[in-house]
């Protein structure tokens, strides 16, 4: 079921409300990918109904940019992993003329990705989703784990009765990350970009080893990175709540790394809360690479 607008949307969550079912959402920009069909097939696993919202978030957009998605396709893949219902949206209803509340959490959203990342706007249009679906439970995946920590956060400081569940990142076999920012990458390109979790996994298992000067480590794994195609920008191990950079590693923890190509800032990270993770490796899914050459 596809309903157009927020109007439609509240008066099947109304509804939904009314007869007492649990709902699960997934709150997406559009583009919707594999890893995406995973948060909603486990949002209709676990609760009576599946809400998937689609709007690409303009406030999250450079000025004057654009995403490129086609909303029959993302409501295609929804309905076909589980979806009871999908929910578009536009800048018109969401961001009407005189909208001016924001979600702030000082300069936490700043410590992951620096001053070009959108997480303080992207924990915004969560929260903005959650507080009108009123899910049970809400479903982040761990590839945007900054994002997921943010808003599992809001949600407890602002006490908004909904469950945050992280969901592991699907890979590609090669290691490399499900994106929709990734689409137009050809398969050589994404075979180029698997050494930057080469490098993430390799920082995780020298701390298993013993290691924890986070200079010394860092050192280390950036000579697995070899690009040719793409610019490397950072490695970096920060605190797993705090996301401000670590000397010496302590769980939790973050692994993370950029490169950019195409114009395109691309993030990898592996999310290390406890010992297990630690030991075995980030719980990831993994799925076969693209025909496309």
């Amino acid at each position: 079921m596809h309903l157009a607008g927020l109007s439609a949307g509240k008066a099947f969550i109304r509804e939904v409300a009314r007869t007492g079912q649990t709902i699960g959402t997934v709150h997406t920009l559009g583009a919707l990918h594999l890893g995406h069909a995973e948060l909603i097939r486990r949002a209709a696993l676990e609760n009576d109904v599946a809400i998937v919202t689609v709007y690409p978030n303009k406030i999250q957009l450079r000025p004057g940019g654009s995403y490129n998605f086609n909303l029959d396709d993302d409501i295609g893949l929804a309905l076909r992993s589980g979806a009871t219902a999908v929910i578009s949206s536009s800048d018109t209803e969401m961001f009407p003329p005189g909208y001016r509340t924001f979600v702030s959490q000082g300069d936490y959203h700043l410590r992951l990705d620096g001053p070009e990342a959108c997480l303080k706007e992207a924990l915004t249009g969560a929260v903005r989703w959650i507080c009108y679906a009123r899910p049970t439970r809400s479903y982040f995946g761990l590839k945007d784990i900054g994002q997921a920590i943010l808003v599992k956060r809001a949600v407890a400081d602002l006490l908004l009765d909904c469950e945050i569940r992280f969901v592991p990142t699907v890979r590609y076999k090669n290691g490399v990350p499900i994106s929709s920012r990734l689409r137009r990458f050809s398969r050589s390109e994404l075979d180029e970009l698997s050494c930057l979790f080469t490098a993430l996994n390799h920082l995780r298992e020298e701390i298993v080893r013993g290691a924890s000067s986070v200079k010394d480590l860092v050192a280390s794994a950036a000579s697995h990175i070899k690009f040719r195609r793409f610019k490397f920008d950072y490695l970096r191990i920060v605190g797993g709540d705090s996301f401000e950079d670590l000397e010496q590693v302590k769980l939790p923890f973050i692994i993370i790394g950029a490169a950019t190509a195409h114009g395109l800032r691309v993030f990898d990270s592996i999310y290390v809360p406890d010992q297990d993770t630690l030991l075995n490796g980030a719980p990831d899914l993994s799925i076969d690479l693209p025909k496309h050459s």
